[in-house]
């Protein structure tokens, strides 16, 4: 794996993500919290999967998801001993950690990014996902559970609505990071063996299905015909970016040896999440055991 660190969207932030495992390192007992939402979960096994490579002491615990906490209201933690690290998706993006003697809050955090050979910069939020696979590359690098998790970094992104919008420059820099050290392959729909059915509004199955059997002897220009031909229903319905419909079509990240791509994975997870509170931390904690054991849903 390359270092996260030694990409422009955590290079500036290595200074806080250092004070965070420093006091990880020091704690004699961490205290790992995150929402029993698809987003916390997601976030909490990256780092939990560190935690239990390194040998490190600490207990997991899942609070009400999101919805079940009112709206500009402050979520109650539980009293409890040792260093708490809250990890909070929803919160809203800001440019520091809040870093104090028992207590670490993670959230995403505002970044600038630049790209070789142009002088414009971007603005863009890296997720709690990232950051936490972040922390966990700094503490243990080389851990077994750490490098099974390292394709879901990307899922943090995908998740969030700033895909919503035309470019999102952290999800596209974070993509091919991940692409050029081996941990994701960036395939076409064609090449997708199972993908998620109903994530894109109009596409024509029936196309899709005798594209993939052709797309072997196919040119690219013929490629690139055809998958406009595929895209095109979709560009005429509501409900899509076209950020999000172009990595759909051409971007979908494929986890090696795994036939359903993270989207889709993502996808068909949180269409089954339960609705109460105490279903909803069951079945996140299974989520959790389930992204450390096998490192994808």
């Amino acid at each position: 794996m390359n270092s996260l660190l030694q990409s422009v969207i955590f290079s500036p932030l290595a200074s806080q993500l250092n004070q965070v495992c420093d006091a990880i390192k020091s704690a004699k007992l961490v205290q790992l919290m995150a929402p029993a939402d698809l987003d916390g979960i997601l976030a909490l096994a990256q780092l939990e999967a560190s935690f239990l490579d390194n040998s490190l002491h600490y207990r997991r615990r899942v609070l009400p998801p999101r919805k079940h906490v009112a709206r500009g209201e402050i979520q109650e933690l539980p009293e409890v001993d040792g260093l708490i690290i809250h990890i909070d998706p929803f919160h809203e993006t800001q440019n520091s950690f809040e870093i104090t003697d028992n207590f670490i809050h993670l959230f995403p955090l505002s970044v600038e990014v630049g790209f070789e050979g142009s002088q414009k910069i971007h603005h863009g939020a890296v997720d709690c996902v990232a950051l936490c696979s972040a922390l966990a590359s700094i503490l243990c690098p080389e851990g077994v559970r750490v490098r099974k998790q390292r394709s879901m970094t990307i899922a943090g992104c995908w998740l969030r609505q700033s895909m919503d919008s035309n470019y999102d420059p952290v999800m596209s820099m974070l993509r091919d990071h991940l692409d050029d050290e081996g941990s994701i392959d960036i395939r076409p729909l064609p090449e997708v063996p199972s993908p998620a059915t109903g994530m894109i509004p109009g596409l024509p199955e029936r196309m899709l299905k005798r594209l993939s059997k052709g797309w072997g002897g196919m040119d690219v220009d013929e490629r690139s015909s055809a998958i406009s031909e595929l895209a095109l229903p979709a560009m005429r319905e509501d409900g899509l970016s076209t950020m999000r419909l172009e990595e759909l079509m051409w971007h979908r990240a494929m986890i090696p040896g795994v036939d359903a791509d993270i989207a889709s994975q993502l996808h068909l997870s949180g269409i089954d999440w339960p609705e109460t509170i105490d279903e909803a931390r069951v079945h996140a904690s299974s989520i959790a055991d389930l992204l450390i054991k096998n490192g994808h849903l």
